[in-house]
């Protein structure tokens, strides 16, 4: 079965980790509970009883993290991460990361929660950056746009796939096309990469 990584909404009928707020909850069967670093306040306030309470409900918690681009202050941001990130590996959930320039205090904060299973989702970079997060337990989830980039695709060929996902986030098209295109691309047989993605999903969600 092939698997999206994390999406806004399903595209078709694949397995999808959709990142939602905690009212579109009930509509998936694989739905993760967002504060998207973007939407938060401007001043940290404690995680409201009932968005605890929703991650009862939810597969995952994210997309949580942060962006130096945008959203409140970097400060603000790492103060609702730490809550977030404590909440989740009090409940045992899997969390999905959204980082933007902020690599190395994302690492730092996840020091302190090493039982944590952790995707960076939309990666985009230098080899050596996806390196780093594998090394670290990370697993990593890339979009079609990722794979433009030769040195990654290369890196990827090289390395193998343990870890590695794939996502359509906001783009229209069904996750069946970018694992197509990441099959060409990385010279698989798209049933071996779909199958060894399949895993990794398994790992990260449902760890036996």
């Amino acid at each position: 079965m092939a698997t999206d990584f994390h999406a806004h909404r399903p595209k078709s009928a694949a397995r999808t980790l959709v990142s939602c707020v905690e009212e579109e909850l009930s509509r998936y069967p694989l739905a993760s509970l967002e504060l998207h670093p973007w939407k938060l306040p401007e001043r940290f306030e404690p995680l409201s009883p009932a968005f605890r309470e929703a991650l009862n409900d939810a597969a995952a918690l994210g997309e949580i993290g942060l962006d130096r681009l945008r959203g409140p202050t970097l400060t603000v941001q790492q103060n609702y991460l730490e809550e977030l990130l404590g909440l989740a590996a009090e409940r045992h959930k899997p969390v999905v990361i959204h980082c933007v320039r902020a690599t190395e205090e994302l690492l730092g904060m996840l020091k302190h929660f090493p039982e944590l299973r952790v995707l960076f989702h939309g990666f985009r970079g230098k080899p050596e950056r996806l390196a780093r997060l594998r090394e670290r337990g990370l697993r990593v989830s890339l979009g079609r746009a990722a794979l433009n980039d030769a040195a990654l695709v290369e890196h990827l060929r090289s390395s193998g796939l343990d870890g590695i996902g794939f996502e359509t986030d906001e783009a229209p098209e069904p996750i069946e096309i970018v694992l197509e295109n990441a099959a060409e691309k990385l010279r698989l047989p798209p049933a071996e990469l779909e199958a060894r993605t399949d895993e990794t999903f398994r790992e990260f969600c449902f760890p036996a």
